[in-house]
């Protein structure tokens, strides 16, 4: 067990590390003052099965609920006036180099000015905040993802990104996740949306008809079909989570969104409950703007692979607190 603990530190120490971006740098910590991590943890332990039902009301599944990964411990440090500061690790507490961090502030009027930072090597930053009422509107690590880079959105490690006082000194930590609840708000206006969660998304739609019918759309689903939906993970995992999900759904609704898959790639299988196998196709402007982005065939009877790819590639992408994954629009029909 331990050597499988210990194989999949180094694994991430090779995936989990930020590419730098063209912004300024300055040194953050100076060697006597350099801070003290301790040691690296192993991710927590995602694996088993979990199965969810859904009414023909039900349009949308979290499959993680409300769980969230514990955040690292970070080394202590002390808020400096008129600044923003912090750290960036990953789940096991390893620094991440060349972490975006982007803070605007507005004053009477309207203007706005903004300032940005990456972090160094101990996952350390330093903003000079400008003047005004000041937000942080990026916070994003680009790892490397498949055969590119992904850009992803950080988790403040206090769940907050709040609005502050330029003049005031802030410490904000982040967290690199990849499943996970994301921003209060969007999730509250629309629990569908794949910017609520760290996880990705997939939007899986229908046609309905009566069987008889001449006039129903090819392909189309009996009024009484039970849809499900089963996702295996392929090994890829980012952080090593072999979890399976298996997601029915009474049609009814025309739509539903499976959220919250730990990000990688997927086994997924559709059938009726019946036993009927289902076509799965993807759709959506995704399609074929991005060939590396969703289901691999595109097209496939009963069973394919499916990956998740990010709104961007830059570390400067990442919104705080926010899902930064591209959903995946599937539709399944009878062949």
């Amino acid at each position: 067990m331990k050597s499988k603990i210990l194989v999949l530190i180094v694994l991430l120490s090779g995936i989990m590390s930020c590419d730098k971006d063209d912004v300024q740098d300055f040194p953050s910590t100076n060697d006597e003052d350099k801070p003290t991590w301790g040691k690296p943890t192993p991710p927590p332990v995602i694996n088993g099965e979990a199965a969810f039902k859904l009414s023909g009301d039900e349009d949308y599944v979290n499959v993680m609920e409300n769980y969230m990964p514990k955040t690292p411990t970070f080394p202590k440090v002390q808020a400096k006036e008129g600044k923003l500061i912090g750290y960036v690790a990953d789940l096991t507490g390893k620094p991440l180099q060349g972490a975006y961090i982007g803070v605007r502030s507005t004053v009477v009027g309207g203007s706005y000015s903004s300032a940005s930072a990456e972090t160094d090597e101990n996952g350390y930053y330093e903003v000079l905040v400008p003047f005004g009422a000041a937000e942080i509107w990026a916070a994003g690590c680009s790892i490397t993802y498949r055969t590119g880079k992904a850009g992803i959105g950080l988790y403040p490690a206090d769940g907050k990104v709040e609005s502050f006082e330029s003049t005031k000194g802030l410490v904000k930590n982040f967290v690199l996740l990849t499943y996970g609840l994301a921003d209060e708000d969007e999730r509250a206006e629309k629990p569908w949306s794949s910017g609520g969660y760290f996880g990705g998304s997939l939007y899986i739609n229908y046609d309905l008809g009566d069987p008889d019918d001449m006039w129903a759309t090819p392909g189309s689903l009996p009024y009484n079909a039970e849809i499900e939906i089963k996702l295996t993970p392929d090994g890829e995992t980012l952080y090593g989570e072999a979890k399976t999900f298996t997601v029915t759904k009474m049609v009814g609704t025309k739509n539903f969104t499976i959220n919250n898959l730990p990000v990688g790639r997927y086994t997924i299988s559709a059938q009726l409950k019946d036993g009927r196998q289902l076509k799965l196709r993807q759709t959506g402007p995704y399609a074929s703007l991005y060939p590396h982005h969703g289901l691999k065939p595109k097209e496939a009877l009963g069973t394919t692979k499916v990956w998740f790819t990010p709104m961007g590639v830059e570390a400067k992408s990442g919104s705080p607190n926010y899902g930064n994954w591209r959903p995946v629009d599937i539709k399944v029909e009878l062949p």
